[in-house]
């Protein structure tokens, strides 16, 4: 018996057929894109270009002498001639000094003053004593009651007393001297000698003044360094100060150019020469550091601030016309227990293919390409950056 065909199978029957195909155009959408998200890479090509192996420092511009000015004298700053930045030539006057006077050198130097006077006291009794005993003397010897000898021994002890008056005048003097130079610093006769005033001990530019009028200055001696009362330096001699990394340091030698790029002067470069490689490492947060310093150049005699911050630029080896890749491109594998570099080349037909590539020389951001590829290659970006991928999401729309 045959069943009756109804409105109600037949919806049924359409609504199949429906959801049936929506299934399948689905399923088949889902795969067309993920299949064609698949095949969607950015490629680079390598490009030809000079290519320098360097080792980078990074470091400071300093002056190659650099001369502290100290006082030879305990006191306060009286007065200071010179600011930073001021040309000053050897001799030239930088500041002067005001004694602040030792209550016990004072004392004693005004004690030995006391003394001296004293003595010269005694001594112009004694000479008055003496010359009447000679007069005496002279005057029994030539009546003839008194012998040659006698007259000749109160003569010489004449002289002996005047001699010993002269002595304690001229103690007395150099007693006056010294409770002068106790006060003040200085005696009148030694004015321009006077420790008092400081002066430049060499020509240059002053960097720095690190005191003020007022200060109290210590001076420079076996126990102690002084205070500096100016720094003074040859701007015109400057060196190259920096640091490099152990793996680097093997690769220097002494003689070696440098360039000598100061971002302060807007990157500009100065050529140099590589003078000093410290033979012992600094442990810089568990990192070794090797010291280095060059020679720099300033043909133009610009104008170079001491302090000024800089790379110092050491070429190792110059690469003429290579081909040069983002390192970042190159993959590698495990082959024999060693790593071999790859990279993934465009075909033809869209597909990607691994080649094995050669490597040369590397500046941290390109790489050479000894062999494996040429300069037509559209290598993958297969680790593609955040910039990458909006490059790409521009270049499927379009």
């Amino acid at each position: 018996m045959k069943k009756k065909f109804t409105w109600k199978k037949a919806i049924y029957i359409v609504l199949g057929l429906v959801f049936a195909v929506a299934l399948f155009s689905g399923i088949g959408y889902l795969v067309k894109s993920n299949s064609k998200e698949s095949e969607a890479f950015l490629t680079r090509k390598p490009t030809v270009q000079n290519m320098d192996d360097k080792v980078m420092a990074t470091g400071k511009i300093v002056p190659k002498e650099e001369i502290e000015i100290k006082p030879n004298i305990a006191g306060i700053i009286d007065k200071i001639l010179v600011d930073e930045g001021d040309k000053v030539e050897v001799g030239q006057l930088i500041a002067t000094v005001r004694i602040v006077p030792n209550l016990s050198d004072v004392n004693s130097a005004q004690q030995n003053v006391d003394n001296q006077q004293l003595q010269i006291s005694n001594a112009k009794l004694n000479v008055d004593n003496m010359r009447k005993q000679f007069e005496m003397q002279e005057k029994l010897y030539k009546q003839g009651v008194a012998s040659k000898q006698e007259y000749l021994n109160s003569q010489q002890q004449l002289y002996s007393t005047q001699q010993t008056l002269r002595n304690a005048q001229q103690a007395l003097v150099t007693a006056q001297k010294t409770l002068q130079i106790a006060k003040t610093g200085s005696t009148p006769e030694l004015q321009g000698l006077a420790t008092t005033q400081i002066r430049s001990k060499a020509s240059g530019t002053v960097l720095e003044v690190p005191v003020k009028v007022g200060s109290q200055v210590i001076e420079a001696n076996s126990f102690n360094a002084g205070t500096t009362i100016c720094s003074i330096a040859d701007l015109n001699s400057l060196i190259f100060q920096g640091e490099i990394d152990e793996a680097q340091a093997g690769k220097l030698k002494q003689g070696m150019d440098m360039n000598i790029v100061i971002g302060a002067l807007q990157n500009k470069t100065f050529p140099g020469k590589l003078t000093m490689i410290a033979p012992k490492g600094k442990d810089n947060n568990g990192t070794i550091k090797f010291p280095v310093e060059g020679d720099v150049h300033n043909p133009n005699n610009e104008y170079i601030r001491a302090g000024f911050s800089a790379n110092g630029e050491i070429v190792l080896n110059s690469q003429k016309n290579a081909l040069l890749l983002d390192e970042s491109l190159v993959q590698y594998e495990k082959k024999n227990g060693k790593d071999v570099p790859f990279v993934e080349v465009k075909q033809k037909d869209g597909k990607f293919k691994k080649v094995y590539v050669k490597l040369g020389a590397s500046d941290g951001i390109n790489v050479q390409i000894l062999s494996g590829i040429d300069k037509n290659a559209e290598v993958k970006v297969w680790n593609p950056s955040d910039k990458d991928k909006d490059e790409l999401k521009e270049k499927t729309k379009k």
